[in-house]
This record gives structure tokens, C-alpha cells and sequence, in this order.
């Protein structure tokens, strides 16, 4: 069977998510330090409605699998490649950065260099994705790519699955928030991948169906009828305000100690973070037929392909860029120290992946699939096809 076309407004998609990424990550220390500031309002909005990086990339994950894997005959050769492809690729980077942050804060807190220490504390914080804090969504996706098969097998068999793929991924997530809360009280429940199904749920309905629905969902002179464009306001009016009651319940219960109850937290966070993939998807398609070649695009869908790598880097810029804090000065001062942090995360990871990328030969195993992306996507030759990485 033919394969579909390639969307490569998905590289613009996952440039926005890591750019929330590295947003909440370098801001996050201002949620604490400029809490009693004027300025804390803004870096509460910058912490806290950027916050989507990770279910972006979990809906973009799912929405890549099911849309190139779904019209195409089930094989045992292919699931073979696809273990091989997907998951073993996946696995080499998350033991590699694994160690080293693990070996960077062991060797910050001072600890004696015993193996008979590090190794049974190494071994747990693997298993859980905790060896440094950004590593559960490697972890996420790892159990998420172990499913797909399962799932995949299921919605070709049974339609009506596929059909209702998001009220099913719904119905397994809130029955896990349910479950946990009243039985497990797993305290690290954003570890585990029950807790975004309905993110990845959504991601399968979009790519087993986007060539039927992508009219409603893609702005368009050609698409615009009275119908679609009610759905897009509705859509952008729900993304707004969710995420507006999103940052304004964090603002209540860090600055005004008001708290809810926890389901009107999960309500509240899962109907922002399922919007916001769909806005980002009209986002990508509308810069990227608008605006198409130009050095803005090419420069986002460049830092889309070398998305994992930064991913998994720029904690490491994070923490020799804090190593050197302001000693003093005013407002203006912190607020450019914040914004430099943010700066040499993107820029120092973004650089650093790519010339690793471009000039070794070993890079796919830390990163991924970026060597081949980036050869294919910046018409150079590739020297050898590499295994297909998550997209960060």
C-alpha cells in the first residue's frame, strides 16, 4: 500500500513544544524567587501556559505511529522493524543521559564514589525515568511505543475502537486518575503512561482519520464554510480560556494559597493540553503555507528535527547557566538573567545538536534519528539510514 503524504508542518508543531519546553524550564526557578515581585504574575503565565510541550509530543508521537502505520498491512517483519526502529533507538539515549545526569548530581551532592551506592540507586531511578527530572517523558514514551503494537492490532480489528479511540483513551485515563486516587496513590502518577492516554488516544483518532478531517482542522481560504469556521472559534475560545483557568488556579494556589479540589486541577489540565496540539496544528499549517521558505520557517522546522536532541541536552546548559546566579541588581537585571537562561538553552542545545549531528558519525546514539532528519530534510546524503527516534 502507498504511503501517505508527509506533513512536514509536524516539525513546525514540535518546535512550538519545545520552545514551551525550555519556557517552563527556565522560568521555573523565577516561580519561586520572584514570587513576592510585581513581575511574578508574568512568570507564573510563562511557566504555566507553556506547559504543553509534553502531551504535544505524546499526541504528536501517537498521531505519526497511527498515521503511517494504521492503512498498511500488519506483519510480523514489520512489527519486527518497528521494535527494532522505534523502541531499541529509544532506549540507548534514555541509558546514556540517564547515567550522566546521574553521575553530574551525584558528583553536585558531594556523595562518595561507591558503586555499591550508585549502581541500586542508579537502577531505581532508571526504571522510573527520575535519573534527572526532564526524563520521564523518554521513560512515557518507552511504555507507549510497547503498547502501540497492542492498540494498532486492536483498532484494525475492531473499527468501532478506532472510531471512539478518544472517548476510549478518556475513559482508561480518568479511570486511572479514579483508581489511583482512591486505591494505588501512586505518588509519581505523571510517570506513567495511563495518565496521558487521553493525549495519545487523540493523537491516534487524528492520524488514523486526518486525510478525512483535515478540512475542519486546517485553516484554509478553500476550507472556510459558515460550519468550520463556528468550530474554530469554538476551538480557540475553549484553548484560551482552559488555558487561562490553567494559569490562573497555579497564580491562586502559590501566591494565594486557594486550592480546588484535585479533579477540577486534572478537568481543567486535560481538556488545555488536548485543545492545544489541535491549535498547534493550525498554527503550523498556517505559517507554513503563508510564510513557506523563509528563514523563520526553515529555522523552526530545523529546531523540529533536532527537537529530541535538545530535549535531552539543554538541562545540562540549565545547570552551568544557574551555577552563575546574579549577586544583586534590580528587576531589569533578574528579568534578562531569565531571559538568558532561556536563550542559551535554546541556543547552546540547538547548536550543539546540530554540529554533532552534521559532523559524527556516531550521534544517533544519543540522539536519535536527527543525523538522517537532518540529512533528508537539508538535502545532503545520508551515509547510512538510521532507526527512527520519538519526536522528542
Amino acid at each position: 500500500m502507498e504511503r501517505r503524504t508527509k506533513l512536514n508542518e509536524l516539525d513546525l508543531v514540535r518546535a512550538i513544544a519545545i520552545i514551551g519546553v525550555l519556557m517552563v524550564h527556565s522560568t521555573s526557578a523565577a516561580t519561586v524567587t520572584m514570587l513576592d515581585s510585581s513581575s511574578y504574575g508574568l512568570y507564573n503565565f510563562l511557566n504555566n501556559f507553556f506547559r504543553i510541550g509534553t502531551t504535544t509530543f505524546i499526541f504528536l508521537s501517537s498521531f505519526v505511529l497511527f498515521y503511517n502505520y494504521y492503512p498498511q498491512p500488519l506483519t510480523a517483519q514489520r512489527f519486527k522493524k518497528f521494535y527494532r526502529n522505534r523502541l531499541s533507538y529509544i532506549i540507548i539515549p534514555y541509558i546514556l543521559f540517564s547515567g550522566l545526569y546521574f553521575i553530574i548530581k551525584w558528583y553536585m551532592n558531594h556523595k562518595a564514589w561507591e558503586l555499591s551506592a550508585m549502581l541500586p540507586k542508579f537502577w531505581d531511578q532508571l526504571l522510573v525515568g527520575k535519573a534527572h527530572e526532564h526524563l520521564y517523558f523518554v521513560f512515557i514514551n518507552i511504555q507507549l511505543y510497547v503498547l502501540f503494537p497492542i492498540i494498532l492490532l486492536l483498532f484494525k480489528r475492531y473499527r468501532w475502537m478506532a472510531a471512539w479511540a478518544i472517548v476510549i483513551g478518556l475513559a482508561l485515563q480518568w479511570g486511572f486518575f479514579v483508581f489511583n486516587r482512591e486505591y494505588w496513590q501512586v505518588t509519581n502518577r505523571g510517570s506513567w503512561s495511563p495518565a496521558y492516554f487521553g493525549q495519545y488516544f487523540l493523537g491516534a483518532w487524528f492520524g488514523i482519520y486526518f486525510d478525512r478531517i483535515k478540512t475542519w482542522l486546517i485553516i484554509a481560504k478553500e476550507h472556510v464554510t459558515r460550519s468550520r469556521m463556528v468550530v474554530w472559534i469554538v476551538l480557540w475560545a475553549a484553548w484560551l480560556g482552559f488555558g487561562a483557568a490553567h494559569v490562573t488556579f497555579y497564580y491562586q494556589m502559590k501566591l494565594l494559597k486557594v486550592y480546588h479540589e484535585q479533579r477540577t486541577y486534572d478537568i481543567v489540565w486535560d481538556a488545555y493540553t488536548m485543545l492545544t496540539p489541535l491549535v498547534l496544528l493550525q498554527i503550523a499549517f498556517l505559517i507554513g503555507s503563508r510564510i513557506n521558505r523563509s528563514w523563520l520557517v526553515d529555522g523552526l522546522r530545523h529546531l523540529g528535527v533536532v527537537s529530541f536532541g535538545v530535549y535531552l541536552v539543554h538541562p545540562l546548559v540549565l545547570m552551568v547557566y544557574r551555577k552563575y546566579p546574579l549577586g544583586g541588581g534590580g528587576t531589569m537585571l533578574y528579568h534578562l538573567w531569565y531571559a538568558g537562561g532561556f536563550a542559551c538553552a535554546l541556543g547552546i542545545s540547538w547548536i550543539v545538536v546540530t554540529i554533532l549531528s552534521r559532523l559524527t558519525g556516531w550521534s544517533w546514539l544519543v540522539f536519535g534519528s536527527v543525523p538522517g532528519q537532518l540529512k533528508a530534510t537539508y538535502g545532503e546524503k545520508p551515509t547510512e539510514k538510521r532507526p527512527v527516534a520519538p519526536s522528542a
